[in-house]
């Protein structure tokens, strides 16, 4: 794992520590998320969003975020969101949060 990569989940578990998430659970999910995102950079940004969606906390993601767990452009990412403006500031949100780490999402 790269430095940068660890700071970011340490950031994240900082974040997270008041819904009892530590740093080995972040790892953990971390490396859950490495199969299927195919990039560190991927499964960090999979990770805030699986968190954020747990826990109903509120994650901003940049075009550049999304384009590296989508595998489009981010000029791909830009339009289609240019395309849909009106749709998804109607909805109030850009991006609905979901994830592929199976079970997370289950109330404890």
């Amino acid at each position: 794992m790269k430095n940068e990569t660890r700071k970011k989940l340490e950031d994240i578990a900082g974040k997270y520590a008041k819904h009892g998430v530590d740093m080995r659970d972040c790892i953990n999910l971390f490396n859950m998320g490495l199969p299927l995102y195919k990039s560190e950079e991927a499964s960090v940004i999979g990770l805030r969003l699986a968190l954020a969606k747990r826990f109903n906390e509120h994650d901003y993601f940049t075009s550049e975020d999304v384009a590296v767990v989508s595998g489009a452009s981010v000029e791909e990412v830009n339009q289609h969101i240019e395309d849909n403006k009106e749709e998804l500031m109607n909805n109030g949100s850009i991006v609905e949060v979901s994830s592929s780490l199976p079970g997370l999402f289950d109330k404890k």
